[in-house]
């Protein structure tokens, strides 16, 4: 799994092969998480990555399409990726998904 190269505040590309969860590592119980929905990041692999919330279900590496501003995920044929984890991305969890191209 790539690393961040990019600086940032809150849980990395890497944790958890990139599905955060409810809220990051450190800020469960915020009614916001750490960072911001929207961030983008670089990552070791060369890729970007963005921080954004599943608005359905997302099967496992499934191709996806981002809703701004909310900056939620939805599948579709869009340019970004879902990260490759057991179970997929549940509905309303944080991920960072990476674009698909670089």
């Amino acid at each position: 799994m790539p690393f961040h190269i990019t600086p940032s505040l809150g849980p990395t590309i890497s944790i958890n092969d990139g599905l955060v969860g409810d809220l990051g590592y450190w800020d469960s119980g915020r009614a916001v998480p750490s960072p911001q929905l929207g961030s983008v990041v670089n990552g070791s692999d060369g890729h970007v990555y963005i921080f954004a919330k599943a608005s359905a279900a997302i099967a496992s590496g499934a191709v996806t399409i981002l809703t701004e501003p909310a900056m939620t995920m939805a599948t579709g044929a869009g340019a970004w990726t879902a990260p490759t984890v057991t179970g997929g991305v549940p509905i309303n969890q944080y991920a960072w998904f990476m674009k698909t191209t670089i």
